[in-house]
């Protein structure tokens, strides 16, 4: 693989990503027993301040539900400051992470959100590749504990919380969630460190896919194609020449000349930006593609009961747009697309209107047959004049008992045939067609 000179980091946000289940029990331990708080908002007169921009930024429904988390239904955060070292192993090399953070974001309806914010040992695009290869995967080895890395979040980040399903217990999220964590990272970088051959976009592609550094322009095995490489790049968010972000299926990436570092010092505005504002907008955006892909995964378990949730989810929770800036509603999009969330809303919308279909044409059944016994019932009501009528004939001419039978039975018949024929049309044409097609084969 070719080598390519990529522009100093000179900071960076890691977060692995992943859905848990939980119960009351849980949200109720976390400040009492398990050491979070509340997610930190500053003092009265920041969280005023703060407030009152997101206020002016953002649309209410969204802002009450993820910033200010105000809203009745609004989704409950958490973080614990930690310092825990995890260590993999790429070809006898350690690749190390420092895990500083872990948030728990809680939705109403006990399906929750971990992040793990993790510092790499060392801020260089290789190195940092590399860590992400692994962060990425369930079943990553983490050496230093000798467990997999869904086991050191279930023991270090959610207190036992089960990620994966095994014979003895059912996690149902596991069901949903994929084989991947999902990973948002931003990269603060000095473009003017880089070398003549830097590529911003190749970059992006490499690290937002998990992609070889420099496959891109290599012209080998793994340089995808034109076609592939637009595919996957439609998703990206390019709104300043600054910097650039893509949104895919499992990742959210950033790379930015002096993002939200330069001179040395940390820009706090533009660092809260993305690691708060734009990470709810990530949260919200895979909370939502969870649950829609859930109900159309459960949607056969019970058409009727699902239909009902499932309008009443997307009531609460599909914004058109959830800001008065262009900026964040072109984040919400770009990352709302390439996570599909629009085609699973299609796809169970199809599955709806089948539903109602079926639905009808249940109904319809129904009361052709509530219609066939009226008319049955009220052809026997007919039988009896019929029938005086019948043995008064009878005494009146002194008709034989055996002639008034046959006679009866026929005139029954001839009036029977045409009856039934009339009432069931479709059975009736049935039954000539193959009455016929015997005599024909005799």
């Amino acid at each position: 693989m070719s080598e390519r000179s990529n522009p100093k980091i000179e900071a960076a946000i890691i977060k692995v990503v992943g859905i848990f289940d939980y119960n009351k029990k849980f949200a109720a331990r976390l400040s009492a027993e398990l050491g979070f708080e509340s997610l930190n908002r500053g003092s009265d007169k920041e969280r005023e301040s703060t407030e009152q921009f997101y206020r002016d930024k953002y649309y209410k429904e969204f802002n009450e539900l993820m910033l200010t988390q105000s809203a009745e239904n609004a989704v409950q955060s958490y973080s614990k400051k930690c310092n825990h070292r995890i260590q993999f192993v790429k070809r006898g090399n350690e690749i190390v992470g420092n895990v500083s953070e872990i948030e728990l974001h809680l939705f109403e309806n006990q399906i929750g959100v971990f992040s793990i914010s993790v510092d790499a040992q060392e801020l260089e695009f290789n190195y940092v590749s590399d860590l992400l290869y692994f962060l990425k995967m369930f079943s990553a080895r983490v050496e230093n504990e000798n467990v997999e890395l869904h086991e050191w979040i279930s023991k270090y980040a959610l207190d036992g919380v089960s990620l994966r399903s095994n014979p003895s217990n059912f996690v149902d999220s596991d069901e949903y969630s994929g084989s991947k964590f999902k990973i948002y990272s931003a990269f603060s970088v000095d473009e003017t460190s880089a070398g003549k051959d830097y590529n911003r976009d190749h970059l992006l592609y490499e690290i937002g896919t998990g992609s070889m550094l420099g496959c891109v322009a290599s012209g080998n095995y793994f340089t995808p194609s034109a076609e592939y490489f637009k595919e996957i790049m439609k998703h990206r968010v390019s709104a300043f020449n600054s910097s650039t972000a893509l949104a895919l299926l499992d990742s959210y990436t950033v790379i930015g000349h002096n993002l939200f570092y330069s001179s040395g010092a940390l820009n706090p505005f533009n660092f809260g930006s993305y690691n708060r504002i734009y990470f709810s907008i990530y949260l919200f955006n895979l909370h939502l593609k969870y649950n829609v892909f859930r109900f159309n995964a459960k949607f056969k378990e019970d058409p009727v009961q699902y239909k009902s949730r499932f309008e009443d989810f997307i009531n609460e929770y599909n914004f058109s747009h959830i800001s008065f800036d262009f900026l964040p509603n072109l984040i919400y999009s770009k990352m709302r697309a390439a996570l599909g969330v629009e085609l699973e809303i299609k796809n169970f919308e199809k599955r709806l209107k089948s539903l109602a279909a079926n639905i009808q044409e249940q109904q319809e059944k129904r009361q052709a047959a509530l219609l066939t016994v009226i008319s049955i019932i009220s052809s026997i009501s007919i039988i009896d004049p019929v029938l005086e009528a019948a043995d008064a004939a009878k005494e009146y001419w002194e008709i034989d008992s055996t002639l008034f039978r046959v006679l009866t039975t026929a005139i029954t018949v001839g009036i029977a045939i045409p009856a039934l024929t009339y009432l069931f049309p479709y059975h009736s044409k049935k039954f000539w067609k193959a009455l016929n097609s015997f005599f024909r084969n005799d």
